[in-house]
């Protein structure tokens, strides 16, 4: 590895953030990164505000480069920990936006058995690179944990279709929620 990107790796450090007045503080910067990350996924962000971020979630793992916030993933407590959001800065050089691709990647392999996550799109190619597959939840438990209407199960036994902001999509849960 070259020294700039051991460098780099190093000054890279992740935060959980659970106290709500420590998520109140951070919220703007993390709302904004999460409307430029769900700026193009159809059904979007489902946040209308960054208060509605900070109330509607339980824990935030916040990834720095120095002093600056690149990452984010946001869970909800549901069933357990459900993730419900991530996002990297977009004004990441490629260097580090593909360190900090490897910190999510590295939180979710250390997380996958303690959290949950409905993906699809962008998100189920990722956990999918990152060998989040082997987590993944059968469908026939997608009305139960989502408490949502399921349109229809895929015959894959693992996606399924159901509506978010008026979109129809194709996701799958990834993880161990509790039963």
């Amino acid at each position: 590895m070259k020294y700039e990107h051991l460098v780099l790796w190093e000054t890279l450090h992740t935060e959980t953030v659970t106290c709500r007045a420590e998520r109140a503080y951070l919220a703007d910067e993390v709302f904004t990164m999460l409307q430029n990350a769900y700026k193009n996924v159809q059904g979007g962000l489902h946040f209308s505000c960054a208060d509605e971020l900070v109330s509607n979630t339980a824990v935030w793992k916040v990834i720095y480069y120095q002093e600056n916030i690149v990452g984010v993933v946001v869970y909800k407590a549901k069933r357990g920990l459900k993730m419900v959001a991530l996002a990297l800065s977009h004004q990441l050089n490629r260097p580090l936006k593909e360190h900090t691709k490897t910190m999510l990647s590295y939180l979710f392999k250390i997380t996958f058995n303690n959290t949950w996550m409905e993906v699809s799109e962008s998100a189920e190619r990722f956990i999918v690179a990152n060998g989040g597959a082997k987590y993944f939840i059968s469908n026939s438990h997608a009305q139960k944990l989502t408490g949502k209407e399921i349109v229809m199960l895929c015959d894959d036994g693992y996606h399924y279709k159901r509506v978010i902001n008026g979109v129809l999509k194709t996701k799958v849960m990834v993880g161990n929620p509790k039963f």
